[in-house]
């Protein structure tokens, strides 16, 4: 009795695990964070959301933007001269001093592992000149991506009335980042020693404080591709990270939260909650024939995708995927161009919604020409120009015979009409010889 009773409590057990597992997935994530969204990386499709939209403090994620432009406008390897106002700076820094000599990259690796306020400004000087000069690229980068709410004052995240960001904006920010393999890379690096190239008795030991992408950590997530966290006073705890699992990218920001600790777990929550629950589907790959177009009726061009096109949807929806692509209407009868040029724009549907839009590649050169057309109208219309070709010869046979007739005739009733004319006077002259021999 006590063995079935035993067996009756394990499977009791079992169901209501997999129950608590199965309402945990399905259930939108409860965090602590003030804002916050959950986005897919390829399409911008916001799975989870609390407050996207209300402006708050970034704190030191407004490194990811420092990061982006860094990237964007040097060389890694490059040297910069530290000056005394690099290192003049509140909050967390590596520790810089007048006068040293780094790279590119070591700046960059002190910016995303140790969140140097010193490396940010280094970074900023170095490309514009001056924090307010870099601050005027910082918003107009945001503008580019999206991230039309985002106004910074500085490269580093240091608290400022005006220096503001939300939610929806951050994820945007991070998912540029991510496109860059060096920023990929860099994240990734747990430890690293900065050479300082002018002093060989210096060196600056840094160490990545993204816990969810150290293995050694008790908040490691194995999916992290790249994170940074920031906290002020005034903005709390914030953070933007991106994760990857089969294939599928997913961005987080996590803005003004009080509890640094549950930060993590609730990233992990707020992750497994998008891929458990949300479909990835690759409607077209970059690269691939979608369809293809006749030209006078005779040269086939393919048309190319010039983009991965992907759809996300929840799972109960996945197996209801209507996809399609209108074509704009444009005649290409008599356009010349080069295998990879922009030939069409189309709209990608999703169950009759639109998509997205997408460019399509000729996927051959075409050189038109009138003698292209002359000939394409001639294998086009081969039959039709034999049978009126026939159709005119005999007209003009008959035409020509009807003539030749007519002509036949006219010399007949001439000869008709002489014989006619000519009989009177015969006999007129008979009559007169008779009448001589009387």
């Amino acid at each position: 009795m006590k063995s079935h009773f035993k067996i009756l409590i394990f499977f009791l057990s079992i169901f209501l695990v997999s129950s608590i597992n199965v309402m945990a997935a399905s259930a939108p994530p409860e965090i602590n964070a003030e804002g916050s969204v959950l986005m897919d990386a390829s399409t911008g499709e916001i799975l989870f959301s609390k407050n996207p939209d209300k402006v708050l403090e970034p704190a030191s994620t407004t490194k990811v933007m420092t990061a982006i432009l860094t990237l964007e406008n040097c060389d890694l390897n490059e040297e910069v001269v530290v000056t005394e106002d690099f290192t003049k700076v509140d909050g967390t820094t590596i520790g810089l001093l007048k006068g040293d000599i780094v790279t590119v990259k070591d700046l960059l690796l002190g910016l995303l592992l140790e969140s140097g306020n010193d490396a940010a400004n280094a970074l900023a000087c170095h490309i514009s000149s001056s924090i307010d000069k870099f601050a005027v690229l910082m918003n107009k980068k945001a503008i580019e991506i999206g991230a039309i709410n985002t106004h910074f004052k500085n490269p580093s995240g240091l608290p400022d009335p005006e220096h503001l960001t939300t939610a929806h904006d951050l994820a945007l920010i991070m998912n540029e980042a991510i496109k860059n393999d060096k920023f990929l890379e860099l994240s990734k690096v747990m430890t690293y020693e900065i050479p300082i190239k002018n002093d060989s008795s210096r060196t600056i030991w840094i160490n990545n404080k993204n816990h969810m992408i150290n293995k050694n950590s008790m908040y490691y997530y194995p999916y992290t591709l790249a994170g940074k966290n920031g906290y002020t006073t005034k903005s709390n705890h914030t953070y933007a990270i991106a994760a990857e699992n089969n294939g599928h990218i997913l961005v987080a920001s996590y803005l003004n939260a009080l509890d640094k600790n549950k930060n993590f777990e609730d990233m992990k929550t707020v992750f497994n909650y998008g891929f458990n629950n949300f479909y990835f589907s690759t409607i077209y790959k970059k690269g691939q024939e979608i369809d293809s177009i006749k030209l006078n009726n005779d040269i086939v061009v393919p048309l190319i995708a010039s983009k991965d096109v992907n759809c996300v949807v929840p799972n109960e929806n996945k197996d209801k995927l209507n996809t399609y692509i209108k074509f704009e209407d444009k005649n290409l009868n008599r356009s010349s161009f080069n295998k990879g040029d922009v030939i069409l724009k189309g709209t990608v549907y999703l169950n009759d919604e639109e998509l997205c839009k997408l460019d399509l590649y000729a996927g051959i050169s075409r050189n038109y020409s009138i003698k292209e057309e002359f000939d394409s109208f001639i294998n086009k219309n081969q039959k039709n120009l034999i049978i009126g070709a026939s159709a005119l010869g005999v007209t003009l046979l008959v035409i020509l015979t009807l003539i030749i007739e007519n002509k036949k005739k006219k010399k007949r009733q001439k000869r008709l009409l002489e014989i006619t004319t000519s009989i009177p006077k015969i006999q007129d002259d008979q009559l007169k010889r008779r009448r001589r021999r009387r």
